[in-house]
Protein backbone atom coordinates (compact mmCIF):
# COMPACT_ATOMS: atom_id res chain seq x y z
CA UNK A 1 0.00 0.00 0.00
CA UNK A 2 0.76 3.56 -1.11
CA UNK A 3 2.46 4.71 2.57
CA UNK A 4 1.96 7.25 4.36
CA UNK A 5 3.88 10.50 4.85
CA UNK A 6 1.35 12.95 6.60
CA UNK A 7 0.31 11.35 9.95
CA UNK A 8 -0.03 13.25 13.45
CA UNK A 9 -0.07 12.13 17.26
CA UNK A 10 0.02 12.84 20.31
CA UNK A 11 2.60 14.94 20.23
CA UNK A 12 0.67 17.28 18.16
CA UNK A 13 -1.76 19.91 20.25
CA UNK A 14 -5.17 18.23 17.93
CA UNK A 15 -4.42 14.68 18.39
CA UNK A 16 -4.23 12.16 21.01
CA UNK A 17 -3.34 9.11 19.33
CA UNK A 18 -0.06 7.47 19.89
CA UNK A 19 2.52 7.00 17.82
CA UNK A 20 2.87 3.21 18.17
CA UNK A 21 -1.14 3.50 17.30
CA UNK A 22 -0.35 4.76 13.74
CA UNK A 23 2.38 2.90 13.60
CA UNK A 24 1.04 -0.60 14.34
CA UNK A 25 -2.42 0.88 11.79
CA UNK A 26 0.19 1.28 9.02
CA UNK A 27 1.73 -2.29 8.71
CA UNK A 28 -1.32 -4.05 9.05
CA UNK A 29 -2.88 -1.95 6.41
CA UNK A 30 0.70 -3.39 4.21
CA UNK A 31 1.99 -0.51 4.38
CA UNK A 32 6.15 -0.34 4.10
CA UNK A 33 6.92 3.18 5.61
CA UNK A 34 5.37 5.83 7.24
CA UNK A 35 5.99 9.34 8.20
CA UNK A 36 5.25 10.76 11.38
CA UNK A 37 4.72 14.87 10.93
CA UNK A 38 3.59 16.49 13.81
CA UNK A 39 2.45 20.45 13.79
CA UNK A 40 5.28 23.04 14.66
CA UNK A 41 3.21 26.32 13.81
CA UNK A 42 5.11 29.01 15.61
CA UNK A 43 2.32 32.25 15.81
CA UNK A 44 -0.70 30.14 14.87
CA UNK A 45 -3.56 32.05 15.31
CA UNK A 46 -5.88 30.85 18.21
CA UNK A 47 -9.57 30.42 17.47
CA UNK A 48 -12.46 28.57 18.71
CA UNK A 49 -13.77 26.27 20.13
CA UNK A 50 -10.14 24.43 20.73
CA UNK A 51 -7.95 27.31 20.60
CA UNK A 52 -4.94 24.67 19.87
CA UNK A 53 -1.75 25.81 19.84
CA UNK A 54 -0.67 23.95 17.12
CA UNK A 55 3.16 23.40 18.64
CA UNK A 56 5.01 20.24 19.09
CA UNK A 57 3.64 19.09 22.53
CA UNK A 58 2.02 22.26 23.28
CA UNK A 59 5.44 23.91 23.57
CA UNK A 60 7.36 24.02 20.81
CA UNK A 61 10.38 24.80 21.76
CA UNK A 62 13.54 23.58 20.80
CA UNK A 63 14.34 20.88 23.66
CA UNK A 64 10.77 20.09 23.54
CA UNK A 65 11.56 19.18 19.28
CA UNK A 66 14.36 16.96 20.63
CA UNK A 67 12.63 15.24 22.67
CA UNK A 68 9.77 14.31 19.69
CA UNK A 69 12.42 13.58 17.04
CA UNK A 70 14.37 11.17 19.93
CA UNK A 71 11.18 9.37 20.09
CA UNK A 72 10.51 8.83 16.74
CA UNK A 73 14.15 7.41 15.96
CA UNK A 74 13.64 5.17 19.50
CA UNK A 75 10.54 3.94 18.06
CA UNK A 76 11.95 3.36 14.78
CA UNK A 77 14.38 0.92 16.07
CA UNK A 78 11.39 -1.05 17.77
CA UNK A 79 10.04 -1.30 14.64
CA UNK A 80 13.17 -2.23 12.02
CA UNK A 81 12.66 -5.14 10.23
CA UNK A 82 8.30 -4.48 10.44
CA UNK A 83 7.98 -0.82 8.87
CA UNK A 84 10.14 1.74 8.05
CA UNK A 85 9.15 4.66 9.97
CA UNK A 86 10.63 8.22 9.05
CA UNK A 87 11.30 11.13 11.04
CA UNK A 88 9.23 14.17 10.09
CA UNK A 89 7.33 17.40 10.87
CA UNK A 90 4.59 19.81 9.41
CA UNK A 91 5.42 23.52 9.31
CA UNK A 92 3.21 26.03 9.05
CA UNK A 93 4.62 29.08 6.93
CA UNK A 94 3.77 32.65 7.16
CA UNK A 95 6.03 35.28 5.32
CA UNK A 96 7.24 36.90 8.59
CA UNK A 97 8.72 33.33 9.75
CA UNK A 98 11.05 32.81 6.77
CA UNK A 99 14.13 33.41 8.87
CA UNK A 100 12.87 31.68 11.82
CA UNK A 101 12.14 28.58 9.67
CA UNK A 102 15.26 28.28 7.77
CA UNK A 103 17.01 27.91 10.97
CA UNK A 104 14.42 25.64 12.51
CA UNK A 105 14.99 23.44 10.06
CA UNK A 106 18.65 23.02 10.02
CA UNK A 107 18.36 22.03 13.55
CA UNK A 108 17.09 18.67 13.69
CA UNK A 109 17.90 15.90 11.82
CA UNK A 110 14.17 15.33 9.95
CA UNK A 111 14.05 13.02 7.04
CA UNK A 112 10.80 14.92 5.43
CA UNK A 113 9.20 18.22 6.27
CA UNK A 114 6.27 19.24 4.90
CA UNK A 115 5.15 23.51 4.61
CA UNK A 116 2.00 23.94 4.78
CA UNK A 117 0.26 27.38 4.53
CA UNK A 118 -2.44 27.07 7.26
CA UNK A 119 -2.83 30.90 7.50
CA UNK A 120 -3.32 33.93 5.59
CA UNK A 121 -4.11 37.72 6.25
CA UNK A 122 -3.41 37.07 9.38
CA UNK A 123 -6.08 34.43 10.35
CA UNK A 124 -6.16 30.82 9.92
CA UNK A 125 -8.02 29.48 6.80
CA UNK A 126 -10.05 26.99 9.26
CA UNK A 127 -11.53 30.12 11.13
CA UNK A 128 -15.03 30.52 9.92
CA UNK A 129 -14.73 34.44 11.15
CA UNK A 130 -12.33 34.58 8.22
CA UNK A 131 -14.83 34.63 5.88
CA UNK A 132 -17.35 36.62 7.39
CA UNK A 133 -16.26 40.35 5.36
CA UNK A 134 -14.74 39.22 2.44
CA UNK A 135 -16.14 37.65 -1.40
CA UNK A 136 -15.05 34.16 -1.57
CA UNK A 137 -13.27 33.85 -4.77
CA UNK A 138 -11.03 37.04 -3.38
CA UNK A 139 -10.39 35.18 -0.31
CA UNK A 140 -8.97 32.10 -2.48
CA UNK A 141 -6.67 34.44 -4.39
CA UNK A 142 -5.27 36.06 -1.24
CA UNK A 143 -4.89 32.66 0.22
CA UNK A 144 -2.67 31.43 -3.05
CA UNK A 145 -0.81 34.85 -3.00
CA UNK A 146 0.52 34.42 0.54
CA UNK A 147 1.38 31.28 -0.30
CA UNK A 148 3.59 32.17 -3.22
CA UNK A 149 5.48 34.08 -0.81
CA UNK A 150 5.66 31.28 1.58
CA UNK A 151 7.45 29.51 -0.96
CA UNK A 152 9.64 31.71 -2.22
CA UNK A 153 10.94 32.62 0.84
CA UNK A 154 10.81 29.36 3.05
CA UNK A 155 13.12 27.16 1.02
CA UNK A 156 13.92 24.26 3.42
CA UNK A 157 10.78 21.91 2.90
CA UNK A 158 10.01 19.53 0.70
CA UNK A 159 7.08 18.79 -0.01
CA UNK A 160 3.70 21.48 -0.14
CA UNK A 161 1.35 20.31 2.07
CA UNK A 162 -2.51 20.78 0.61
CA UNK A 163 -1.82 23.34 -1.20
CA UNK A 164 -5.41 24.61 -2.07
CA UNK A 165 -6.14 24.37 1.96
CA UNK A 166 -8.39 27.41 1.30
CA UNK A 167 -10.55 25.35 -0.54
CA UNK A 168 -11.50 23.11 2.46
CA UNK A 169 -12.93 25.78 4.71
CA UNK A 170 -13.92 28.96 2.61
CA UNK A 171 -17.66 28.44 2.14
CA UNK A 172 -18.11 27.84 -1.64
CA UNK A 173 -14.58 27.78 -2.52
CA UNK A 174 -14.20 24.20 -3.67
CA UNK A 175 -17.56 24.65 -5.59
CA UNK A 176 -16.36 27.49 -7.22
CA UNK A 177 -13.05 26.90 -7.71
CA UNK A 178 -11.52 26.11 -11.00
CA UNK A 179 -7.57 26.37 -12.11
CA UNK A 180 -8.32 28.49 -14.78
CA UNK A 181 -9.34 31.60 -12.50
CA UNK A 182 -6.09 31.39 -10.60
CA UNK A 183 -3.87 30.19 -13.24
CA UNK A 184 -1.42 32.94 -12.90
CA UNK A 185 -0.74 32.40 -8.86
CA UNK A 186 -1.23 28.88 -8.75
CA UNK A 187 1.71 28.65 -12.23
CA UNK A 188 4.27 30.58 -10.06
CA UNK A 189 3.93 28.37 -6.87
CA UNK A 190 4.01 25.42 -8.91
CA UNK A 191 7.51 26.74 -10.83
CA UNK A 192 8.82 27.75 -7.60
CA UNK A 193 8.77 24.31 -6.18
CA UNK A 194 9.40 22.64 -9.42
CA UNK A 195 12.24 24.54 -10.13
CA UNK A 196 13.69 24.09 -6.56
CA UNK A 197 13.50 20.30 -6.34
CA UNK A 198 10.72 20.58 -4.50
CA UNK A 199 7.14 18.55 -4.53
CA UNK A 200 3.19 18.43 -3.89
CA UNK A 201 1.57 16.00 -1.71
CA UNK A 202 -1.85 14.48 -2.34
CA UNK A 203 -3.90 14.81 0.72
CA UNK A 204 -6.62 13.13 1.34
CA UNK A 205 -8.06 14.42 4.72
CA UNK A 206 -11.23 15.35 3.09
CA UNK A 207 -11.76 12.02 0.55
CA UNK A 208 -14.20 10.77 2.43
CA UNK A 209 -16.16 13.68 3.91
CA UNK A 210 -16.34 15.40 0.93
CA UNK A 211 -15.00 13.31 -1.93
CA UNK A 212 -12.10 16.18 -2.09
CA UNK A 213 -8.43 15.62 -2.35
CA UNK A 214 -5.86 18.39 -1.47
CA UNK A 215 -4.70 19.92 -4.04
CA UNK A 216 -7.53 20.04 -6.36
CA UNK A 217 -7.00 17.32 -9.43
CA UNK A 218 -7.06 20.52 -12.06
CA UNK A 219 -3.49 21.58 -9.81
CA UNK A 220 -2.31 17.92 -10.19
CA UNK A 221 -2.74 17.84 -13.41
CA UNK A 222 -0.86 21.28 -14.27
CA UNK A 223 1.79 20.02 -12.30
CA UNK A 224 2.68 17.68 -14.31
CA UNK A 225 2.20 19.31 -17.21
CA UNK A 226 5.08 21.92 -16.30
CA UNK A 227 7.76 19.30 -15.42
CA UNK A 228 6.67 18.17 -12.02
CA UNK A 229 7.29 14.83 -10.56
CA UNK A 230 7.92 14.66 -6.76
CA UNK A 231 4.23 13.91 -5.14
CA UNK A 232 3.79 12.00 -1.78
CA UNK A 233 0.23 10.98 -0.19
CA UNK A 234 -0.88 11.69 3.49
CA UNK A 235 -3.92 11.01 5.46
CA UNK A 236 -3.26 14.13 7.42
CA UNK A 237 -4.98 11.87 10.07
CA UNK A 238 -5.56 12.40 13.23
CA UNK A 239 -6.61 9.09 14.70
CA UNK A 240 -5.33 5.99 13.73
CA UNK A 241 -8.64 4.72 11.53
CA UNK A 242 -8.28 7.08 8.78
CA UNK A 243 -5.06 6.27 8.31
CA UNK A 244 -4.29 5.93 4.41
CA UNK A 245 -7.98 7.24 3.87
CA UNK A 246 -8.68 7.23 0.35
CA UNK A 247 -5.46 6.47 -0.96
CA UNK A 248 -6.43 3.88 -3.69
CA UNK A 249 -9.33 5.99 -4.86
CA UNK A 250 -6.57 9.27 -5.05
CA UNK A 251 -3.48 7.15 -6.14
CA UNK A 252 -6.19 6.64 -9.54
CA UNK A 253 -6.58 10.17 -9.66
CA UNK A 254 -3.19 11.20 -9.54
CA UNK A 255 -2.00 8.16 -12.21
CA UNK A 256 -4.70 9.38 -14.55
CA UNK A 257 -3.49 13.57 -13.63
CA UNK A 258 0.06 12.12 -15.22
CA UNK A 259 1.73 11.60 -12.45
CA UNK A 260 3.34 7.69 -11.92
CA UNK A 261 5.39 7.29 -9.11
CA UNK A 262 5.11 8.72 -5.51
CA UNK A 263 7.95 9.65 -3.31
CA UNK A 264 9.09 8.42 -0.14
CA UNK A 265 12.06 10.90 1.63
CA UNK A 266 15.02 10.09 3.52
CA UNK A 267 16.92 12.52 5.02
CA UNK A 268 15.27 14.94 2.24
CA UNK A 269 15.85 12.84 -0.51
CA UNK A 270 13.19 11.37 -2.97
CA UNK A 271 13.00 7.63 -3.27
CA UNK A 272 10.31 6.80 -6.08
CA UNK A 273 7.66 3.71 -6.27
CA UNK A 274 5.38 3.07 -9.05
CA UNK A 275 1.84 3.87 -7.94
Amino acid sequence: MIPDMHVHTRWSSDSSVPVREQIERAAALGMKQICITDHQDFDAPKFPPDYFTFLIDDKGDDDTVKKYVDDILEIKEEYAGRIEVLAGIELGIQPHLTEKLNAFADRFPFDFIIGSTHTFCGMDAEDKRHYENIDVEEAVRQYFMDELVNVKGFKKFDVAGHMDFVLRYGPGAAETFTYGKYADVIDEILKELIQSGRGIECNTSKFKAKNMINPDREIIRRYAELGGEIITFGSDSHVSERLGEGFKEAGEIVRECGLKYYAVFRQHKPEFYPI
